[in-house]
């Protein structure tokens, strides 16, 4: 893999020739684990025109590089990092002391109200590892997913995927969501009533910025999708976590004046088994918008209230994911 040119700078402030310090910038970018063996640096005459320097200042510096085993020469290939270049210390960075920015002070509020969900690196070896979020390699059709990644790089269709649709989504994916993804949820929505969201997490703050205030209250599953309970928080509306039973969020335990109502609608998270979730089992209270949310799919209407779905609600569902 080539090294940008763009990634070297004569630092000002260093002192010694050119020559030295060419090597110097090189070596440390080595040793700094950003150049890694076998990547290839840019040419003598592309880094001394970049460098504004002389193009016999560079080649000098990289056979010295040569000579001391950080570079190796192949021919009329170029010069790349070297197998036998020194390894960076396993010792983590020094951060930087001198900033001039007092972030205590900078930054306006705290947005990580809770620990991260963390899991092991070999969680794919466990025999019943309990993550959600993850494909499955049994179940995924690659073969099919590589196909069409094939096309979409096509010189064809190349352009349909890189087109910027402003504030639109692209209009064949929308179609697709409102023909065959929607209609297995029970849901029939045009496509002036679906937006693509970049993911669960976006799809769920837009909805709580959209449908939620200091004085309204929402509820949420307990156990539920972790990022939920730091969206709710930083909303600052009131919420309560309702605890599942065997069938999901049981509507009597919803609590009264209920603005929102966070559901799952297929697969309870984050206990991995299929539920009902409250829109399912019974119609909530009036006046309360259900929002489900789960791995599929990944966009979803947000109707006029007082349209009724086929689950029997009083109002569609906003869908996340």
């Amino acid at each position: 893999m080539p090294i940008s040119v763009e990634t070297f700078f004569l630092d000002p402030v260093t002192e010694g020739t050119l020559q030295s310090r060419i090597q110097r910038m090189v070596a440390q970018g080595i040793l700094s684990g950003r150049f890694r063996p076998g990547e290839r640096l840019p040419s003598s005459r592309r880094m001394a025109q970049h460098l504004g320097v002389s193009r016999i200042t560079v080649t000098l510096a990289y056979t010295e590089l040569v000579a001391d085993d950080y570079l190796t020469s192949r021919g009329r290939s170029g010069y790349f990092v070297s197998a036998g270049a020194p390894e960076p210390p396993g010792f983590p960075a020094r951060r930087s002391e001198d900033s001039s920015v007092d972030w205590t002070r900078a930054i306006g509020q705290r947005f990580a109200t809770h620990d991260t969900t963390r899991r092991n690196v070999d969680w794919a070896k466990y025999p019943y590892p309990f993550v959600y979020g993850q494909a499955d390699p049994q179940l995924f059709d690659s073969a099919n997913w590589r196909l069409c990644a094939i096309q979409a790089l096509g010189k064809r269709d190349f352009d349909a995927m890189t087109l910027d649709y402003y504030d639109g989504d692209d209009p064949q994916l929308v179609e697709y969501i409102a023909r065959h993804i929607l209609p297995r949820r029970g849901i029939l929505a045009g496509p002036d009533e679906i937006l693509v969201t970049m993911g669960a997490q976006n799809a769920l703050w837009l909805t709580a910025q959209v449908l939620l205030t200091q004085r309204r209250l929402a509820a949420m599953e307990n156990p539920g999708y972790p990022a939920l309970r730091t969206i709710l928080e930083q909303s600052r509306c009131q919420f309560a976590a309702v605890p599942v039973d065997r069938d999901g969020l049981p509507p009597d335990a919803l609590p009264d004046n209920l603005d929102v109502v966070f559901t799952t609608p297929s697969h309870q998270c984050p206990n991995p088994r299929s539920a009902r979730s409250a829109g399912q089992r019974a119609a909530p209270r009036a006046g309360a918008y259900p929002a489900d949310h789960g791995p599929l799919p990944v966009a979803g209407p947000l109707r006029r209230a007082g349209q009724a779905h086929r689950a029997g609600l009083s109002r569609t569902p906003p869908h996340a994911g």
